[in-house]
């Protein structure tokens, strides 16, 4: 009777003698040679938590057993865990990749956090003795974790890049089969004028007027040397707008200019520009030696992305715990 006892407590207790609990840097899986830690597991997983969620209505969504209901076949547990193994799958090709070029780079959740600690200690150090720290002060472990994986990710697509030879012929019949997505249909060359805001709107203004008789980039700077003076070309397919979109207005204010035309003073951060046209056209094909550079760096771009999609398809998923402790792990951070 006693040991009867004994064994119905140890079930309801563990849900079956000897089930492992599953640790944060205990191994869930592994995937294309790579391991992938509980911790890891999770972080990815609770990322897709709002998606999956907007695929259902409010009232549905929260749900007090909403992950673990099924609905047409499918619950929405069953929906957040494959997402996650996709992700997963492509971060680990990655890693695979990176190894295989001889990256020096740390890929395994464990040791990107245990470096992420080394960086935020020296951060702190450097900010405590006056040094000047550029972006954050400290990183959590996800922001760590993405930025590792960015930069392995740039460092295995240059490398796949550079093993893709792409013929001068082969760039050529690329070029003639997509020649409409190289006509642009605005094009300017326009003479800017760029000073800090701090200059003031009267020597804009001033400025302004004196581009409208004068396009001479020499004249102009030796007249105006706190003020710099530059030409370049603009398109449609080319609006070089920069980073985050900064330089957007002066794209959007030198598209409706004409020749001759000299736009009023606009600020642009913390600078003020003010523009002369010089030429416009429209609906021209930029020609084959305009684009040769940019296609082919386009085209190996885009076989790069290929070969990891290719991996990762053929790529399997071994978990080293059991679905259910999985799934434990997965609504640990869900529910």
């Amino acid at each position: 009777m006693i040991l009867c006892m004994m064994a119905v407590l140890c079930a309801a207790a563990t849900t079956g003698c000897g089930t492992k609990t599953v640790k944060d840097s205990d191994v869930v899986m592994e995937i294309a040679g790579q391991d992938v830690v509980k911790a890891e597991y999770q972080m990815i997983l609770v990322d897709y938590v709002a998606e999956v969620k907007q695929q259902y209505d409010t009232d549905t969504a929260n749900r007090k057993d909403f992950w673990t209901t099924g609905q047409n076949g499918e619950r929405p547990l069953d929906k957040i865990m494959q997402l996650a193994e996709e992700n997963l799958a492509e971060k680990k090709v990655i890693a695979q990749l990176a190894k295989e070029s001889k990256s020096s780079a740390v890929t395994d959740y464990l040791s990107i956090a245990a470096q992420m600690g080394e960086e935020n200690d020296r951060r702190q150090t450097a900010e405590e003795t006056g040094e000047v720290v550029y972006g954050l002060t400290s990183y959590d472990v996800r922001e760590y974790y993405n930025y590792v994986y960015t930069q392995i990710e740039y460092e295995v697509v240059e490398a796949l890049k550079q093993q893709q030879d792409i013929s001068e012929e082969e760039l050529k019949q690329i070029y003639e089969e997509n020649r409409q997505q190289y006509t642009s249909d605005v094009g300017v060359k326009v003479l800017v004028a760029e000073m800090l805001a701090e200059a003031g709107t009267e020597k804009a203004v001033q400025i302004a007027e004196a581009m409208g008789t004068d396009a001479d980039v020499r004249a102009l700077t030796d007249r105006y040397p706190d003020v710099s003076f530059y030409e370049m070309e603009l398109s449609s397919l080319d609006t070089q707008e920069g980073k985050n979109g900064v330089y957007t207005k002066r794209w959007l204010t030198a598209s409706m200019m004409q020749p001759g035309e000299v736009c009023e003073p606009f600020a642009v951060g913390e600078k003020r520009m003010v523009m002369r046209c010089l030429e416009r056209s429209e609906h021209v094909v930029q020609s084959f030696a305009d684009v040769k550079g940019v296609l082919k760096d386009t085209v190996q771009t885009n076989l790069a992305y290929e070969e990891i999609d290719s991996r990762k398809e053929k790529t399997q998923i071994q978990l080293t715990v059991s679905e259910g402790q999985l799934e434990r792990a997965a609504l640990e951070v869900l529910e």
